[in-house]
C-alpha cells in the first residue's frame, strides 16, 4: 500500500490555490516554483507510487484549471502549456502495462477535455 501523501505546508497550499484559480494570471513563474515545491516533498524517497500520485495530482490540478471557464483565459492556456510536464514524468515512471495504459488514459482525457473547452480558449 502506498504511503499517504504528507499534508502540504501553507505555502504550497497557497501556490496550488493561485494555480487553480488563476489569481496571478500574469505570473508564469508560479509554475516552476509550484512544481519544485511539490517535488521537494519526495526528495529522498524511491516510492514510485508516491511519485505517480504527485504527478497525477499536478496533472489534475492543471486540467481542472483548464476546464474552469471562470478562470482567465490566458491562465487556462498557460496551464494547458504546462500540463505536459507531469504527463512526461508519469510516462517516464510507467514501468508496466497498467501504468502505461493509465498514462494513455490521461492523455485521452486531456484530448477530450480540451476539445470540450476549445471554444472558450480561442478567440
Amino acid at each position: 500500500m502506498p504511503s499517504p501523501r504528507p499534508v502540504p505546508d501553507p505555502a504550497l497550499r497557497l501556490l496550488r490555490r493561485k494555480i487553480r484559480f488563476g489569481t496571478e494570471p500574469d505570473n508564469p513563474t508560479l509554475f516552476p516554483l509550484w512544481r519544485m515545491q511539490e517535488e521537494a516533498v519526495l526528495i529522498g524517497t524511491a516510492d514510485t507510487e508516491a511519485r505517480r500520485g504527485l504527478f497525477e495530482g499536478q496533472f489534475r490540478l492543471l486540467l481542472d484549471t483548464v476546464m474552469d471557464e471562470l478562470v482567465p483565459r490566458h491562465w487556462r492556456c498557460q496551464c494547458l502549456d504546462h500540463i505536459h510536464t507531469p504527463l512526461g514524468s508519469l510516462h517516464r515512471l510507467a514501468d508496466d502495462d497498467a501504468s502505461r495504459r493509465h498514462v494513455r488514459q490521461l492523455l485521452w482525457e486531456l484530448s477530450v477535455s480540451s476539445r470540450y473547452v476549445q471554444h472558450s480558449l480561442i478567440g
